[in-house]
């Protein structure tokens, strides 16, 4: 090899390291967020609901795991392997032993989400842990309220969903209203301060007398210690989980409670909306 044949060896050789260097960070941002879905244990139907779930965030890019053994599971060294918890779990009688929280679980979950996991708490999971045990009363600042003992609604119908803040990375770009599928109508819901409402509906008392007649939150924002708290109140079951704008808000909810942005874009036929 001759002397300019060298020299433009070590310059190209320079240059692609750089390009390596310069293409690692866009690599790292591109990294798919790992959720890990809590579950195997509800009111609900959770063996419908969660692998729709996982297949919706696993379609918008995520890697996603499930876990219904949170007794063997929900351990500080398998937490800190998330960026985000997605709770679709409720304490019930029906649940066995690999499904009960230890002290140490409880620990664990709490202790990630104030460390800066983000946290996502989908619809009925608001009402686990409410015994008024001392756990319970940090698992509601935990998970921003919710259901807990005095949510309740009336009959399931469509209905409207509303965007209270447009400027926020969940809601930006969606339509000002979008219809939502067959679903159940929270009210009543805990608030804690702090709390930002991102999206209400309308809870109509002609539709049912056990209705508020007001605006209701269906997804709002908090933070508990380090950790960014997302909570949707809405997606009952399968069916009302199918229109697109539902779908879009929780990737969204799970993205930011991630990462603090939301990049996941609104399907065309919201943006005509």
């Amino acid at each position: 090899m001759n002397r300019r044949s060298a020299l433009q060896h070590v310059v190209w050789a320079v240059f692609g390291l750089s390009g390596l260097m310069l293409a690692q960070p866009a690599f790292a941002e591109d990294k798919p967020i790992k959720v890990l879905i809590i579950t195997g244990d509800h009111g609900h139907n959770w063996k419908e609901t969660t692998p729709f779930i996982k297949d919706l965030l696993t379609k918008a890019g995520m890697k996603v795991d499930v876990t219904v053994t949170p007794h063997k599971d929900l351990t500080a060294d398998t937490l800190a392997k998330y960026d985000v918890l997605f709770l679709n779990y409720k304490d019930t009688k029906k649940g066995g032993p690999d499904t009960v929280w230890s002290d140490d679980n409880k620990k664990a979950f709490t202790d990630a989400v104030n460390g800066g996991k983000g946290l996502v708490v989908y619809h009925h999971a608001s009402s686990a842990f409410t015994s008024g045990s001392p756990f319970d009363q940090e698992f509601e600042k935990t998970i921003a309220g919710g259901w807990r003992k005095q949510g309740n609604h009336g009959k399931r119908h469509e209905f409207s969903v509303t965007i209270r803040k447009k400027d926020h990375p969940i809601t930006k770009d969606m339509p000002a209203e979008f219809a939502h599928s067959n679903d159940e109508l929270y009210q009543n819901s805990v608030m804690l301060p702090g709390s930002v409402v991102l999206a209400t509906a309308y809870s109509d008392k002609s539709i049912d007398p056990k209705n508020s007649d007001k605006h209701e939150p269906v997804v709002w924002v908090a933070e508990y210690g380090k950790g960014r708290v997302c909570e949707n109140v809405l997606g009952h079951d399968v069916t009302a989980m199918q229109d697109k704008g539902f779908q879009t808000l929780l990737i969204r909810c799970v993205e930011w409670a991630a990462t603090g942005d939301a990049k996941y874009p609104v399907p065309a036929e919201l943006q005509k909306k």
